[in-house]
């Protein structure tokens, strides 16, 4: 029976998608899912495995975007509110102030099928954030480099 991120792997393959594995300690333990969207803005999908879940999470704005106090608490709104209107994923801050988005699958229903709504999620909660968050703000997305990504270690 293979591990988790050997199935994943066959997943992202199955998907024909190309990743990059992270292998931390002689253990494969984060892969990095190269994302383009529609504006050619380059993100890095990580997915990762905890104890219960395997999480596929991204940064989509780095906190220095993010001009002043008030547009910072106007923006943190819409994101709960995007968070309540959204299924499958839910945007997040870090400690920094970054804006993240997360998705979740169990391990124990792991399978291909949950993987790609899971995974296909994630790029629409990229997409639903730069075409109906970030015009209201006049925030220009970029995409940020996977060594940028370390809000989960």
């Amino acid at each position: 029976m293979p591990n988790v991120m050997e199935k994943i792997k066959g997943y992202l393959e199955a998907m024909r998608l190309t990743y990059e594995v992270r292998p931390e300690g002689g253990k494969v333990n984060r892969l990095f899912v190269p994302f383009v969207d529609s504006e050619n803005n380059r993100f890095s999908v990580v997915i990762d495995q905890s104890a219960k879940w395997i999480r596929f999470w991204t940064i989509i704005l780095p906190h220095e975007k993010i001009r002043g106090p008030e547009k910072q608490i106007e923006l943190y709104k819409a994101l709960l509110k995007a968070n309540s209107d959204l299924a499958e994923v839910k945007y997040f801050i870090t400690p920094k102030g970054d804006v993240g988005l997360v998705g979740h699958e169990g391990l124990k229903a792991l399978t291909v099928d949950g993987f790609r709504q899971e995974f296909n999620a994630v790029s629409f909660g990229i997409n639903y954030f730069i075409t109906e968050i970030a015009p209201k703000f006049g925030l220009r997305i970029s995409g940020i480099s996977k060594d940028q990504l370390s809000i989960y270690g």
